[in-house]
């Protein structure tokens, strides 16, 4: 690597990259290198910088010398300036802010199976420092982090369970969408996504990725065009981020089946089922606040009759029936209040040309 002065810019290029690197890596090994760069030398480091990186042992690399290429090759070797509006990694993140979580595990109805499950990835994190420095579990895991990946039908929790998790381990919670950090300029979406496991581990939050599908799915096996490097380098960008960050980052999809293989063995799965009965009424029950006026008549066990309904819907149809109440000047919600909203939730569906049995669980997010 090396760094050309260009009056009151600087230039980093980087070459010797071997010739038949499959494309997507080689633009990403540059990117990060280049990254490095710029934030070393905006601490002060010294001008002119030349670093060579080398898997040959101490020697090698100068007896070797340095790579000739072709002119080819030479042309192909890439230049990036670094321009005074270009942000550093360090200043993407500041666009993700973490927020204290909303929920406890207190407003989850979940089955024991899945409840065991988020329990258990909650505490590897937490007895991280017994299990991976007194222990000595670092030397077979460098990086030791715990990813979780929510899969399950809309509104079936999975939202509110990555809130409770950061509850429970007593950290801020940063949430992000992959739209977020997608761009039209190819080369941006994987600055972007460094940048925001940056923010997570800079504010020591967990990190929170919704439609991770987006940016999990399978990669394009061969990529003709410039949109199916950026697809490449996004995919890779995520499992070179996985394998370093030591936080929890919690995933949320409801097309896991879309996910790339490589992701499998990074993350462990956790499956939202959708509520049963039992569960139903236990979230009715949680969605009905001491404060607000309920009849006597108000059953939870009767609500949780409706069957097809998530948390979310749960949710919404308390909120409806109690607008309603108090938009016709009545003093209390009653249960034929609550029954009415729900079934004006599910009548208010749309139409699908094939419908999707419902696979997942119990909460409201």
């Amino acid at each position: 690597m090396r760094n050309l002065g260009r009056g009151s810019r600087t230039a980093f290029a980087v070459t010797g990259i071997p010739g038949g690197t499959d494309d997507v890596e080689a633009a990403l090994l540059r990117t990060r290198l280049i990254e490095a760069a710029k934030e070393f030398s905006g601490r002060g480091g010294p001008r002119p910088l030349t670093v060579t990186v080398t898997n040959q042992p101490p020697g090698a690399a100068a007896e070797s010398g340095p790579r000739a290429g072709t002119a080819a090759e030479r042309a192909a070797e890439t230049e990036a300036e670094a321009g005074p509006d270009e942000p550093s990694i360090a200043q993407r993140a500041r666009r993700f802010t973490a927020s204290p979580p909303l929920y406890t595990f207190d407003r989850l109805v979940l089955p024991d199976r899945t409840l065991d499950q988020l329990l258990r990835a909650v505490h590897t994190v937490e007895q991280r420092r017994v299990l991976f420095d007194e222990w000595g579990l670092r030397e077979i895991q460098p990086h030791p982090g715990s990813a979780i990946n929510l899969e399950g039908a809309p509104g079936t929790g999975k939202t509110l369970a990555a809130h409770a998790l950061a509850h429970r381990l007593g950290r801020s919670l940063i949430a992000a969408r992959a739209s977020q950090l997608e761009s039209k300029y190819h080369g941006e979406g994987p600055k972007n996504l460094a940048a925001l496991f940056h923010a997570a581990r800079e504010q020591g939050a967990v990190l929170f990725l919704d439609e991770a599908d987006a940016l999990m799915s399978s990669r394009f096996e061969t990529a003709t065009h410039g949109s199916e490097h950026a697809v490449n380098a996004m995919r890779s960008e995520m499992l070179t981020a996985l394998d370093s960050h030591e936080g929890l980052v919690v995933l949320a999809t409801n097309l896991v089946t879309s996910y790339d293989t490589a992701f499998d063995s990074r993350v462990w799965h956790v499956r939202f089922p959708a509520p049963d009965e039992a569960a139903r009424a236990g979230i009715w029950r949680r969605h009905l606040p001491e404060a607000l006026p309920l009849a006597e008549d108000v059953s939870p066990e009767g609500l949780a009759g409706v069957d097809e309904v998530t948390g979310r819907d749960i949710r919404r149809a308390v909120i409806d029936a109690a607008a309603e109440v108090l938009r016709t000047g009545r003093p209390r919600v009653g249960q034929a209040d609550l029954l009415a909203a729900v079934e004006r939730i599910k009548a208010g569906r749309p139409c699908r040309a094939t419908s999707t049995p419902m696979s997942m669980s119990g909460g409201s997010g």
